[in-house]
């Protein structure tokens, strides 16, 4: 018998089975999860899910009871397709997936990791066990940002494509005031006396977000902003940590201050963090955009005529929208005419009439339509970039469909 051959998920796949599984609630513990390291002796496991199928007649509700050793006897025939573990290991998830009691529908995924899993586990429950998965899909390199000034600050990370808010802090230090005498002078000291403990504030809000981060190595840099002169202060005068000082990689002037004010210092460090995930699709996005506003003729959206683009080698770089949920289905007919569409996977159809001769039309692929698209550009040596929606430009193509395409050359 050949040799089953394992294909890892994509992070990005991985996230949308993810997504999917987080939506699925069993009844009762019947969502079955299963994760297998590498290295294990897959007969062994073969024989424990027997084994836990026959341990299943002892649940007390009758549909309870079917549904869990369904879902098992889906794991198990599964498992019998392995001879041994993939490289980084594989999990299952198996469980009624209906809506209807009493009309179970009971579902499999079997997933192969980008990762190794680190340890074997299985549990029954009401939902399925998922969080050595999320594991996978977190960029935990990041950025550390603060913006700030005499009233308020932010402390934050630029993680991945998204900006994430760790602190807000607002302060009690008065204005100036332009009352003279001794009466002022004591004035101006209590206030200066207040600024240097807002000043410490931020620096020890920033020092616990960031030093963890820097010691395991996983911060790759600070920036430091802000309206006014509280940015160099916090620098120059030594209050952030001696060995955060050594990470600073920026320091801009914004126009906020607060919570608002942390995407618009990624925006302003771009050339600090131009390596940045969340740069390169800001970056790709706005070109995507300046070319439609030029009409140039260099930038097609929506999947029809991206996909054409594509197919003639025009195509720079592919975007598409974490966010969609689009399927490419291929049909064909008896007499060889081909037709596809892009539809959501649960609307997509076992068959359609051909537009040509009326004969059935069968379905003959179906994919994710960033493995598609994903197929063809790299036959045309053509990039594809998934673009996040947790920033404004990744909203803006969100918002246009989230597939479009910047190309080499005019086509039309």
């Amino acid at each position: 018998m050949s040799q089953k051959k394992h294909q890892e998920m994509s992070k990005y796949q991985l996230k949308k089975l993810i997504s999917k599984l987080e939506d699925i609630r069993g009844r009762n513990t019947e969502l079955v999860s299963l994760y297998i390291p590498a290295g294990y002796d897959m007969s062994k496991i073969s024989e424990f899910v027997t084994s836990e199928a026959s341990e299943a007649e002892n649940i007390k509700s009758k549909h309870t009871r079917k549904n869990v050793q369904a879902a098992l006897d889906k794991i198990g025939r599964k498992v019998k397709e392995e001879q041994q573990t993939p490289e980084n290991g594989v999990a299952f998830f198996a469980g009624n997936v209906s809506e209807r009691e009493g009309r179970p529908d009971i579902q499999v995924w079997e997933v192969i990791p980008p990762e190794p899993f680190e340890s074997r586990h299985y549990r029954c429950d009401k939902e399925f066990v998922l969080e050595p998965l999320r594991q996978m899909i977190v960029d935990d390199k990041v950025y550390g940002l603060i913006v700030a000034d005499k009233n308020d600050a932010a402390i934050g990370f630029l993680q991945g494509n998204s900006v994430k808010t760790v602190q807000t802090m607002s302060s009690n230090v008065p204005g100036k005031t332009k009352a003279g005498g001794q009466s002022a002078q004591r004035f101006e000291r209590f206030r200066k006396e207040m600024y240097h403990t807002w000043m410490n504030d931020i620096a020890d809000k920033a020092q616990q977000a960031f030093l963890p981060k820097k010691r395991e190595n996983k911060l790759l840099g600070i920036i430091v902003g802000g309206p006014g002169f509280t940015k160099e202060k916090l620098i120059e005068d030594d209050f952030i940590h001696q060995e955060l000082q050594e990470k600073i990689v920026a320091k801009e002037s914004t126009d906020f201050s607060g919570e608002e004010g942390l995407e618009e210092l990624v925006t302003k460090a771009e050339d600090a963090i131009e390596d940045s995930q969340v740069i390169k699709e800001k970056n790709l996005v706005q070109e995507f955009f300046n070319n439609l506003e030029k009409e140039n003729g260099k930038s097609e959206y929506g999947p029809e005529r991206v996909k054409e683009a594509l197919d003639m080698g025009a195509v720079e770089t592919v975007l598409i929208s974490e966010s969609t949920d689009l399927f490419y289905a291929e049909f064909e007919c008896p007499e060889g005419h081909k037709e596809h569409i892009f539809e959501a996977e649960a609307k997509i159809p076992e068959t359609r009439e051909c537009s040509e001769c009326n004969q059935d039309l069968e379905l003959v692929e179906i994919a994710d339509i960033v493995d598609a698209f994903g197929k063809t550009a790299e036959e045309m040596s053509s990039d594809l970039e998934i673009i996040g929606n947790e920033h404004e430009e990744g909203r803006r193509l969100e918002n246009m469909g989230g597939i479009a395409a910047i190309l080499r050359y005019r086509i039309r």
